[in-house]
């Protein structure tokens, strides 16, 4: 770097110090006496129903569609509502989680009743093997990739499994890890989430404290940490807004309440 760069960089800086009030810039990092969000932000507590409400109100105006049932007729009402989806999109073929809350609802079987095609997105993606051939003398690297993800790519719907939501903010909180393939929220067009009330919080901070909390050695951490906020929405320099290229264009909740 020369000189003359050096001190085109000092004269910039002295410029903003006296911008701030000061007679040059400083030469030390500021004391920092507050860690976190600021207190009264971080004090702000509520109840279960408010963050159903806070969280239902920021999902719709994302242009998200939310429901709330009772836990104890999640068996009933998740596969209705599931199936409600499919036949209002013309949907044929579901990926979802291969979470033990999800597999123990008769949401499958309700599927197939209507001709849904369902692929679970189990770790050893046995399920897809048979279901998704890369075709003969096919050599892409598209072919060369799991059968479960291609299978994956061929469906229209993906269900998962919440970990948390956020209320303040209308966001899903999903972990990828085994089972829980982060290839299920993202790849299809339509998305729909099982929230469990105890799981949604208030702002995001309690989200990763809970995280930390549930991991606390980074060799057990989730593969990756997904935040989702309504459909994908994606903008270019110009500003023209489209919908659903990097995920999903359309997302919908259920929040189990106890």
């Amino acid at each position: 770097m020369s000189q003359g760069t050096i001190e085109g960089r000092d004269d910039f800086m002295r410029r903003i110090a006296n911008r701030l009030g000061r007679p040059a810039p400083m030469t030390a990092p500021p004391a920092r006496t507050a860690v976190g969000v600021p207190e009264p932000y971080a004090a702000v507590r509520t109840t279960v129903q408010e963050r159903i409400d806070q969280f239902g109100a920021n999902w719709t105006a994302l242009t998200g569609t939310v429901w709330t049932v009772r836990a104890a007729d999640a068996a009933e009402a998740v596969p209705q509502l599931a199936r409600r989806i499919c036949e209002e999109r013309g949907i044929d073929r579901v990926t979802r989680w291969d979470h033990p809350d999800l597999a123990a609802l008769p949401l499958d079987a309700a599927l197939a009743a209507d001709g849904v095609a369902v692929v679970p997105w189990r770790a050893d993606g046995a399920s897809a093997v048979a279901d998704a051939p890369a075709g003969d003398g096919d050599t892409t690297a598209w072919s060369r990739r799991s059968p479960l993800l291609r299978a994956t790519e061929r469906c229209r719907l993906g269900i998962v499994w919440a970990d948390y939501a956020i209320a303040n903010t209308g966001t899903l909180v999903l972990l990828a890890q085994g089972g829980h393939g982060r290839s299920v929220s993202l790849m299809p067009d339509t998305l729909f989430a099982v929230i469990r009330a105890d799981k949604l919080v208030t702002r995001m901070g309690e989200a990763f404290e809970s995280i930390r909390r549930d991991y606390p050695e980074a060799a057990s951490m989730p593969s990756s940490i997904n935040l989702i906020t309504g459909p994908s929405r994606s903008a270019d320099i110009e500003n023209d807004l489209t919908i659903g290229i990097h995920g999903p264009g359309k997302v919908y909740a259920v929040i189990l309440e106890s």
